[in-house]
């Protein structure tokens, strides 16, 4: 208005509308790039744990005929997993924030800068974020030991000591 009427003002936000809606976009593929690279890590442990449950059939058999419980058996199993999904899940975020960290410090990812007005890759590490990552990896983790921890528990002892 102290202007005049021939002059029009817009924040650096409305002028790059759209290239902040693709940041937002690429920032939602991430985040379900990471939680499909967390799944497939998921098959691992549930591998890894169901092959301990056939190995240890006949350990479980004597636990079973000593009167250890089947909830106990599967919170073994439970926490075997747990265990093996929160050391991949500490180096995931070890590495992923000391990667981020580095390229915020030494800005070594050039962008051309005709395309995204900007010379280098930012990074901004939010808590709120990395925060989700974790959840979900601690989430599919939990949600990958349900099956052979329950695989664990049904055995009979009989059959397991035949």
């Amino acid at each position: 208005e102290d202007i005049g009427f021939s002059f029009m003002i817009r924040t650096w936000m409305e002028t790059n509308a759209t290239f902040f809606a693709a940041l937002r976009l690429e920032k939602f593929a991430m985040f379900i790039i990471l939680t499909l690279i967390v799944l497939v890590a998921s098959f691992n442990i549930i591998s890894t744990l169901i092959v301990t449950v056939t190995s240890k059939v006949k350990d479980i058999g004597i636990l079973k005929s000593i009167g250890v419980s089947a909830a106990a058996i599967q919170r073994i199993f439970m926490i075997q997993g747990l265990a093996i999904g929160m050391t991949g899940t500490f180096w995931g975020f070890v590495a992923g924030v000391g990667t981020s960290l580095l390229l915020k410090k030494y800005q070594f990812i050039k962008l051309p800068q005709d395309i995204y007005y900007i010379d280098h890759l930012p990074v901004l590490i939010q808590a709120t974020d990395v925060a989700m990552i974790v959840g979900a990896a601690m989430l599919i983790t939990y949600g990958a030991t349900i099956y052979p921890a329950l695989k664990a528990a049904n055995l009979q002892p009989v059959d397991a000591l035949r």
